[in-house]
């Protein structure tokens, strides 16, 4: 078991050579989070250099030395992994099951069980002692079953890997009849439990989020375009809460003050980069956003029921039902 280990810390080593080049016994007594002494990281670099491993070394700070291996070396070096990274990779493939049924869920669980051939015994253990499949679960209220969609999704993260024009066949809300375009697919995006995708319209050149079981059709061309070098999802979303607005929309400010009962609740995320909150003597709290005003934000208000009060603009709840 002693070897083993020393031939995972002197893989580990080599890995860490391959991403920075150069290392000293300090940075790796800090790599291995100080669970490894000192004078143990230094004679597994002597036992390196003495396999024929291409290490230079040459002075460092004080009488430390530094130690490079020759570029191009590592390229076939194994990846070795952590129980901390297996219990990150274990809640992406946990997020990965709300799209059950689609490439994208079973590529994750491929992706997962390749990985898990690469992990020390010692972490294998470790995991399963923790039982990491129990530690992270998703759920979401009024979720989208995605299995009916699993084609379209499919297709879509084609178009979007590879840039190709995309026909699409879009059913709005606001008709019955389905609307025909051509689009640039740029992105995937999961927002309140739903999946869109983010897509440049070439007729009105815009961009626009389109709820991806509302698309009816999907038609991948062999048509290649160029991504715009300047769209940014965060500058897309600018002054909007959430996803929805107009272009050209100008945000103004959003005064709500919110009851002492809901203030923590409030407090505690982050709904805008643009927020600035304010506590009360009475526990109370004020929330000031520059925001455009929208029916999703109308939404977002009204969910707070009597636990809110429009401040300002005192007309941004107009036209909603009570």
């Amino acid at each position: 078991m002693a070897q083993t280990k020393q031939i995972e810390r002197l893989i580990r080593i080599l890995q860490r050579l391959s991403v920075k080049n150069h290392v000293s016994v300090d940075e790796l007594h800090r790599f291995f989070e100080g669970r490894v002494s000192k004078r143990t990281l230094q004679r597994d670099l002597v036992e390196l250099s003495s396999a024929n491993i291409p290490l230079t070394t040459r002075p460092g700070v004080g009488r430390q030395l530094i130690w490079s291996i020759e570029p191009g070396y590592l390229r076939f070096i194994p990846v070795m992994f952590q129980s901390r990274e297996i219990a990150a990779a274990t809640f992406v493939k946990t997020f990965a099951t709300l799209f059950d049924g689609t490439l994208l869920e079973k590529d994750a669980s491929v992706f997962f069980d390749k990985a898990k051939q690469l992990y020390p015994q010692d972490v294998v253990a470790e995991s399963e002692d923790a039982q990491l499949h129990n530690m992270f679960g998703v759920t979401w209220t009024g979720y989208i079953d995605y299995r009916p969609f699993a084609g379209i999704i499919d297709q879509l993260l084609e178009a979007i890997r590879k840039r190709f024009v995309t026909k699409l066949q879009y059913k709005p809300t606001w008709k019955d009849s389905v609307s025909e375009f051509d689009a640039h697919p740029y992105m995937l995006l999961f927002h309140k439990g739903a999946l869109y995708v983010v897509v440049h319209l070439l007729k009105y050149d815009k961009y626009v989020f389109l709820p991806v079981q509302r698309i009816r059709g999907v038609v991948v061309t062999e048509a290649v375009f160029s991504r715009k070098s300047n769209f940014s999802l965060e500058k897309l979303r600018e002054g909007r809460i959430g996803i929805f607005g107009y272009e050209g929309q100008q945000p103004g400010k959003i005064v709500l003050k919110f009851d002492a009962r809901i203030a923590e609740v409030i407090a505690e995320r982050v709904w805008h980069p643009s927020q600035k909150m304010r506590r009360h003597r009475d526990g109370s709290l004020t929330l000031e956003m520059m925001v455009v005003v929208s029916d999703e934000l109308r939404a977002w208000v009204a969910s707070w029921l009597e636990y809110v009060t429009v401040v300002k603009p005192i007309t941004l709840m107009e036209g909603t039902s009570d």
